[in-house]
């Protein structure tokens, strides 16, 4: 036990429903609503020292749990139950000393069994868990008056990376691989979803508050270079008019600016040659928008050991593949 370890007090979460402003499609679902989990966790370290942090994460059960038998309801009630196993988790499991990275790993045997009892993805249980994770470390940094990212090296943090990751990672540091501070700016993507109106004239319901109701308004009203592109991933005709209808808007609407896209299937792509299809289609038709795009986010299913016959090397070769639903753990990744 190190001087600067610490013990879960106290955890505490609550829920908030939002309604979205407009309806965004998502896997081939129109959702307008969300459900966001607030976490608030206290510490104390050997010395006596208590400080409190808070976590937030959307539970986001469209995205990390599908389902074509159990209704939208369903799914979202079964991640509040997690919510409270996870808490009380933290709350009884952690009861000694140690650092936030030792305490939630210690957890992780407890999560897995928790999502093969409940019958629920792996991805729901994380997407529940992270926000209690990061109210610890948020708590673990303020209450050492630092940066969490400053306490993941000596003399905080020194475990050997082997221990969690495997003999390949034996000797490193995991203050090696990380910033200890922010980058001053970052480009921020803005969601062009598959039901957003790109030009007035596709503007069939206005909204009516003050807010852009057209892509090419939101590029002026905030200044946009990157945007994320949703796609629909079984019409090949669609996303490929969608990828250069957005591209036009963005050159009508402010010519010369360095625009870049990045284009997201959701998995609903059954294989990577309708991937490859569309990149192509794009390619042929305007080599500017394709050049624009920089990375395809999770084309198809993510269940990969599932489905070994989608690799991505071919359209790697053309535009960075990278995955999300399917980033569950080390081989995955």
């Amino acid at each position: 036990m190190l001087p600067t370890d610490i013990c879960v007090k106290d955890v505490a979460f609550t829920f908030e429903d939002f309604a979205y402003r407009t309806p965004i499609k998502f896997g081939g679902v129109a959702l307008d609503k969300v459900t966001i989990l607030n976490v608030t966790m206290t510490v104390e370290t050997v010395a006596g020292k208590v400080a409190t942090g808070f976590g937030s994460m959307p539970l986001g059960n469209v995205w990390a749990w599908p389902s074509k038998t159990l209704k939208y309801d369903e799914t979202l009630e079964k991640m509040k139950e997690t919510a409270e196993v996870i808490g009380t988790a933290y709350r009884k499991e952690s009861t000694g000393y140690c650092h936030p990275i030792q305490l939630t790993h210690g957890l992780e045997p407890l999560l897995v069994s928790w999502a093969e009892r409940a019958e629920m993805p792996f991805l729901a249980t994380l997407v529940v868990t992270s926000a209690f994770d990061a109210a610890l470390h948020d708590a673990y940094g303020k209450v050492h008056g630092l940066n969490c990212y400053h306490t993941y090296g000596p003399p905080f943090f020194d475990d050997d990376l082997g221990d969690y990751l495997g003999e390949e990672f034996r000797g490193d540091k995991l203050h090696q691989f990380i910033a200890r501070d922010p980058q001053p700016e970052l480009p921020l993507y803005h969601l062009v979803g598959a039901l957003d109106p790109l030009t007035p004239a596709e503007v069939t319901q206005p909204v009516g508050d003050g807010l852009p109701e057209t892509l090419g308004e939101w590029i002026t009203r905030d200044g946009l270079t990157h945007l994320k592109i949703k796609l629909n991933g079984d019409n090949a005709g669609w996303d490929v008019a969608r990828v250069l209808g957005v591209n036009a808007m963005a050159v009508e609407t402010a010519p010369g600016r360095a625009f870049q896209f990045s284009l997201d299937f959701n998995e609903r792509c059954q294989n990577v040659e309708y991937l490859l299809e569309v990149l192509n289609r794009v390619k042929a038709a305007s080599t500017e928008a394709f050049d624009r795009i920089q990375y395809v986010e999770q084309p198809t299913a993510r269940d990969l050991k599932a489905n070994p016959q989608n690799k991505m090397h071919a359209a790697a070769k053309l535009k960075p593949v990278v995955i999300d639903e399917s980033l569950l753990d080390l081989e995955t990744l």
